[in-house]
């Protein structure tokens, strides 16, 4: 288990049970203050800052010189933002216990927190210089974490390796030295981490789930579905591993399996919106669009007002054929979101299907003022002014398209379409030459707009 994902053993949680059922029965709470302070970390974990509250109500009052119950108090108030607060609160526990290496590991965090990262430095330092500690790994971790969480990641990478030269046959040091590494897309050293952790524990659910991350951030597709599956066949309670197992189907083109890994997932956790939501992208692309339009109405059910699913309705809509249904969602969506620069696109599609081409210009021109990189934006404005003729104008804006992103589909064809119909028969040639390199029945395309290049000698050579 990663550091900052904290496991329990059955006594804590017996205490926690203690505390909550007490708490029901409106009886007075009364726990020693370690009792109280293992408590206190069990919803603090959980962000639960209002029940930390009120543990503390109970435990100041009852041990109101404890050092354990004012570093409670002094994490409470840094989660909060109260820096000033909770350095004086922590400083007074280190008047009562000044060697107390926890104590200083709070004070570190939250100096850290208060971007006084001096100090904090200073301070950790010296906690790392307590070598002679049981367990001395462990608090170097918690500095790793601590400097991670500042996005000091060069400074979280050397305390994980001094913890792991200390003990080197810690699965969860490796680990978190692999998201740290991950963090700062290092995939390859994350990848070698993680390795290392399951050389030591084949069985490590973290492990299997976070080398699945680092195989999806490297598209490697396939092999971060397997990972996942790995990760949710060491752990069934693991019900996100399997969650990203489907995602990970999803973009190996194994559209079938992601329908069924989600199915799965919600047979466990229950319906929910963003299951629903990756069913219906599978049957889209499936081309199964009536069920997609199914499921994404399944998913409104669940959250009517939710604007995302009512765009992808809009899209099912459109490849499906009704266009005035998709023009319909995507009216409502923009209602609730009308800043989403997408649904301009979405929406000009609709229009140009339904041949108000006016219209649908307005809405790219929208979407460029909302999102002035979208890409696919220009390409579709220049296309209507090719259409319209205005071929210097559409070529403006596919050059734009093409700065933007020079990997865009039909860019290139759609540039050597516009330089011959200019006369700049050479670039149209080059962007020509690049388009059938990457698509095979380019050039049919091309002739069916351009078919005088047939007798224009420039582009003899395709047709030699």
């Amino acid at each position: 288990m990663l550091f900052d994902e904290p496991s329990y053993s059955d006594e804590e949680k017996e205490l926690v049970s203690r505390y909550e059922d007490i708490k029901k029965s409106g009886e007075t709470c009364y726990f020693d203050d370690e009792e109280y302070a293992i408590i206190f970390d069990f919803y603090i974990n959980q962000e639960d800052f209002n029940t930390c509250f009120d543990i503390l109500k109970y435990a100041e009052i009852q041990h109101p010189m404890s050092p354990d119950i004012m570093d409670c108090k002094a994490r409470l108030l840094a989660a909060k933002g109260s820096y000033s607060e909770a350095l004086s609160v922590i400083n007074t526990a280190l008047k009562i216990d000044n060697k107390n290496t926890d104590f200083l590991l709070t004070k570190g965090k939250i100096l850290l927190s208060a971007n006084q990262n001096a100090e904090a430095t200073r301070i950790f330092k010296f906690i790392a210089n307590q070598s002679d500690e049981p367990g001395h790994e462990n608090m170097l971790a918690e500095i790793g974490i601590a400097y991670r969480n500042a996005n000091l990641f060069e400074l979280a990478k050397k305390y994980f390796l001094d913890a792991i030269n200390i003990n080197q046959e810690s699965e969860e040091l490796y680990s978190e030295l692999g998201l740290t590494y991950e963090m700062c897309e290092e995939y390859e050293l994350a990848r070698q981490s993680y390795e290392k952790a399951l050389d030591i524990n084949p069985y490590s659910r973290q492990a299997w789930y976070f080398i699945g991350n680092i195989l999806f951030a490297l598209k490697l597709y396939d092999k971060a579905s397997e990972a996942y599956d790995y990760a949710y066949t060491i752990d069934p309670h693991d019900t996100y591993s399997l969650y990203q197992k489907g995602n990970a189907l999803f973009f190996a083109n194994r559209f079938e399996e992601s329908i069924e890994a989600h199915e799965e997932y919600m047979d466990l956790v229950g319906y929910d919106t963003d299951s629903y939501v990756s069913i219906g992208e599978c049957y889209e692309c499936l081309e199964r669009y009536e069920d997609a339009i199914n499921i994404y109405k399944r998913a409104l059910d669940l959250d009517p007002d939710n604007d995302m699913v009512m765009s992808n309705l809009c899209a099912a809509y459109v490849n499906f054929g009704k266009y005035d249904e998709g023009l319909f969602w995507i009216d409502e969506a923009i209602k609730r979101n009308k800043d989403k620069a997408t649904y301009y696109l979405f929406k000009a599609e609709a229009l140009i299907n339904l041949e108000q081409r006016d219209k649908a210009l307005t809405c790219y021109q929208k979407c460029l003022q909302l999102d002035p990189i979208q890409t696919l934006a220009y390409i579709a404005i220049g296309n209507i002014h090719f259409d319209n003729q205005n071929y210097q104008t559409a070529l403006l804006y596919l050059e734009k398209a093409y700065d933007l992103d020079n990997e865009a589909e039909d860019i290139k064809l759609f540039l050597s379409m516009t330089h011959y119909k200019l006369g700049h028969f050479d670039k149209a040639k080059a962007f020509l030459e690049q388009a059938c390199s990457e698509k095979q029945n380019s050039l049919n395309l091309f002739l069916e707009v351009c078919d005088e290049a047939k007798q224009n000698p420039v582009f003899k050579s395709f047709f030699q």
